[in-house]
């Protein structure tokens, strides 16, 4: 995945959790490559999970550390 595709899932994932938190109940990402995943309310953790993830990625793909302080929406 390139950075930029990293990038605009972290952006999609941002606004499901930002949905999510205002009371959404269920969110269908599609990522550049085409394959979808729906996540319920239920399981923002699996979304905060993810984009730990991609950002750890993207942070290899930067050449840099990256360090998660905290959760922060």
């Amino acid at each position: 995945m390139t950075k930029t595709e990293i990038q605009a899932l972290i952006l999609e994932i941002d606004t499901a959790i930002s949905h999510i938190l205002k009371g959404g109940q269920e969110y269908t990402i599609t990522s550049a490559s085409g394959s979808a995943r729906t996540f319920k309310g239920a399981e923002i953790s699996t979304l905060i999970n993810w984009k730990n993830q991609l950002e750890s990625q993207l942070a290899g793909k930067n050449n840099t550390k990256a360090v998660k302080l905290q959760a922060g929406w």
